[in-house]
């Protein structure tokens, strides 16, 4: 017959074990009464779950697939490993893998695990299923349950039945696409997904996991954690490290919010907080076409590629700075923005997939438009196509910069904008300079870019995942600096790509209708220097 003990034992087993695999209660009830995990000062101590806990652990229960954003050290690794040590112990054939970014985090994990494990009252890990196996890299236990730790390389996908996945610090993976390539065909079989990751900038495959959960789109639950969801830190903790930590770091380490954790922990290169206050304005959306009779005119059209904040005045001065694309249908963007000089602000963007030939025809309608605006294309790659498109119809502003040629060691005009290692930190440099002076953009699109555009360890600068508004941005706002200058370029139909010429005797090469009266006016002209 059994003792009282041994009565009160095992009703207290069964509470702890609950109704089935999603019993809040009866996990949170085990946890508190019977976990014991590590504290880096205090050693073992009770599990006492804080009110951030007790909320994942439901979602976690309720939902297939969960994705949390959180600060570093607020106990979501300990939690994730004894909720899998629970699901092990009370529950059979549970297949758990926990994915970590490499064999050491995996090890370190499962190890969680294992010392709440050792530290359960004795009468209940006698109670408990017979554990098999006494390793790093799994707990395995005599019900059929499993709990194996595993680098994100490794596939967890070979041809067992996983209930439940753990993807932890998803952000640092090598490969987190791979990884969830390797998973969700375990997943889609019935299987649970739970992602937790502090944020590694913006852009990466986790991050935008999170953006289309935050959307509604996929199947992720999202949930974020700030610093202070761990109860015992307060503001005079978050002021010391504030002190003691470089701002990318604090950002991306003790996170207050998303945007914190993922734009501010990338390295910005702009001042975010000041992009986030910049007033937003709805554009007018179409194209420029050519009207019999009327001649250049916006026609609005929804969805159209070009957007329009201000029509051209016979007043103001205009620039135009363009970043050119392949024209995949989906690659990387054509871009363009429309500079006004005297009002300091962005008229017009344009931005879409187009040829790069046919993005030299778009630019020629848009400058003519704008009052004959100076034009400076990024000549790099295919840039050259668009560059020559702008020639072939004569656009008569086209921006030329000065090289040495490395032969004659002599200078010479080139058509377009290149961007290098040297001119790069220029137009990156001058885009900050006016954005800063409170250069007026007004484009929700170009304004997410700028704040998505970063400097890595080694200073270089790039944008996450696009960039290409805020290169044509630049480039536009260099184009600035020339669009005073007393000499401009006409673009040649007769062959020529070179043409330094005053204003007033673009006209005349205007007329020039033969190869022999062209020659005569680069003569004139003395461009070759």
């Amino acid at each position: 017959m059994a003792t009282r003990t041994e009565l009160l034992h095992e009703k207290e087993w069964r509470r702890c074990r609950g109704e089935d695999v999603a019993d809040v209660e009866a996990f949170t009830h085990w946890a508190i009464a019977h976990v014991k995990i590590q504290h880096p000062l205090h050693g073992a101590i009770a599990f006492n779950l804080r009110d951030a806990q007790r909320e994942i652990i439901a979602v976690w229960m309720d939902e297939r697939y969960s994705i949390v954003l959180k600060a570093r050290q607020i106990g979501w690794s300990t939690l994730v490993a004894v909720y899998c040590l629970w699901l092990a112990v009370f529950h059979s054939d549970q297949m758990i893998v926990m994915l970590s970014r490499n064999q050491r985090e995996a090890r370190k994990l499962l190890a969680k695990a294992d010392y709440a494990w050792k530290r359960l009252p004795r009468w209940m890990r006698a109670r408990a299923p017979k554990r098999l196996t006494e390793n790093k890299d799994d707990i395995t236990f005599a019900n059929g349950s499993i709990i194996e730790s595993l680098p994100s390389k490794e596939d967890p996908a070979r041809g067992s039945a996983v209930s439940l996945i753990v993807v932890d610090e998803w952000a640092f993976f090598d490969d987190a696409e791979a990884a969830w390539a390797a998973i969700q065909p375990v997943a889609d079989v019935g299987g649970r997904v739970l992602g937790l990751s502090t944020a590694n900038g913006w852009g990466d495959f986790f991050h935008s996991e999170w953006v289309k959960a935050r959307a509604g789109i996929g199947k992720f639950v999202p949930m974020f954690f700030p610093w202070s969801a761990n109860t015992d830190r307060d503001a005079d903790w978050y002021e010391a490290q504030k002190n003691q930590m470089p701002e990318w770091q604090l950002w991306q380490e003790y996170p207050s919010t998303e945007d914190e954790a993922f734009i501010k922990s990338g390295r910005p290169v702009f001042n975010v907080d000041a992009l986030a206050a910049m007033p937003i304005e709805i554009p007018r959306r179409g194209e420029i076409s050519a009207i019999v009779g009327t001649g250049l005119t916006f026609l609005e059209q929804k969805g159209g590629d070009l957007r329009v904040w201000d029509l051209p005045h016979h007043d103001e001065q205009y620039v135009i700075g363009a970043d050119v694309a392949e024209g995949l249908q989906h690659g990387d963007y054509s871009s363009a923005h429309v500079l006004a000089l005297k009002a300091k602000k962005v008229v017009a963007v344009w931005h879409g997939h187009i040829d790069p030939d046919l993005f030299g025809s778009v630019l020629a309608d848009l400058g003519n438009y704008y009052g004959r605006a100076l034009v400076g294309v990024e000549v790099n790659n295919h840039g050259l196509s668009t560059n020559k498109a702008l020639q072939r119809l004569r656009y008569p502003r086209t921006y030329y910069r000065r090289s040495l040629d490395q032969r004659t060691r002599q200078q010479r005009m080139q058509v377009g904008w290149r961007t290098d290692v040297a001119s790069k930190p220029l137009i990156v440099d001058g885009l900050a300079t006016v954005l800063r002076d409170g250069y007026d953009c007004r484009d929700s699109e170009t304004i997410a870019e700028l704040r998505t555009y970063v400097r890595d360890e080694k200073g270089r600068t790039n944008g996450s995942p696009y960039d290409d508004r805020v290169v044509s941005f630049a480039i536009g706002v260099e184009m600035l600096n020339h669009a005073h200058d007393k000499y401009y370029v006409a673009a040649s139909s007769g062959g020529f790509d070179i043409l330094k010429s005053p204003l007033d005797d673009i006209v005349a090469w205007d007329q020039a209708k033969d190869t022999s009266r062209q020659r005569e006016l680069i003569g004139a002209f003395n461009v070759r220097k």
